[in-house]
């Protein structure tokens, strides 16, 4: 009955996010709209699984609270001395990934990633219920062969939830890429090995969904330090930086 109990708040919460961004938001696209319901139906489908399996099913494992992951080989944006990173697990599909882009991803940028306290470490966890998401991820890192890895995660989030090849091969034009290398890329599979071993990393750090984050002091290749799990305000995130920033 845990097990029930707590799939029933997800889902809640789930409803209070989506109510949260039509308030926001002045409204969400219709891919965005069908992306949450897609989140809705899978969980409702695990409740089902759950209330099937009666009292005698086994509760999950508590969720781990804090994770060390590997910042090594991915995108990294702002000083590299910056004495606090954090690195987010995204899906380009994900509404609550678009959420956290829309409320906090920018106001961290502007306070702590231009200002030097904070590197931002970006990994792919396109997860298999979403179609685009790992096209997308790679369109990201091809945009990255061009020296506009970031411009084109800008792109793929102020998109609305567009994500399809037309509208990908829209964002690479409207950044400025060359085109036909762009393409190239896409096909050559060049960085799957890169995204599988995300996807691993991932699951060895006891992260399930989207968005996540792991927050600790800076280090050349690991960051050890808070998980969190799920989109959150920018105070929330502002409260943890803070307490690793060294007082002066």
């Amino acid at each position: 009955m845990k097990s029930v109990t707590i799939l029933i708040l997800l889902v809640l919460v789930l409803l209070g996010s989506l109510i949260f961004m039509e308030s926001q938001f002045e409204g969400i696209s219709k891919e965005q709209g069908n992306a949450i319901l897609e989140e809705l139906k899978s969980i409702r489908q695990e409740l089902n699984q759950v209330k099937q399996k009666g009292p005698q099913a086994k509760a999950r494992p508590a969720r781990p609270t804090s994770a060390s992951v590997s910042t090594v080989g991915n995108p990294v944006l702002g000083g590299l001395k910056a004495p606090v990173t954090i690195v987010e697990f995204t899906d380009y599909q994900c509404p609550f990934c678009q959420g956290f882009y829309s409320r906090a991803y920018k106001e961290l940028k502007k306070q702590y990633v231009d200002t030097g306290k904070l590197r931002f470490v970006l990994r792919d966890l396109p997860l298999p219920n979403h179609q685009y998401a790992k096209p997308a991820a790679i369109a990201s890192h091809c945009a990255g062969e061009q020296n506009k890895f970031w411009e084109m995660h800008d792109a793929l989030f102020e998109g609305g939830g567009k994500l399809n090849p037309d509208d990908i091969l829209g964002y690479a034009v409207s950044i400025g890429l060359q085109e036909d290398p762009f393409k190239t890329c896409l096909t050559s599979g060049k960085f799957k090995s890169d995204i599988n071993q995300d996807l691993q990393d991932a699951r060895n750090a006891g992260i399930r969904g989207t968005p996540a984050f792991v927050i600790g002091k800076t280090t050349d290749d690991m960051v050890t330090g808070i998980l969190i799990a799920g989109t959150r305000p920018f105070i929330a995130f502002k409260q943890e930086i803070d307490k690793l920033i060294p007082a002066r």
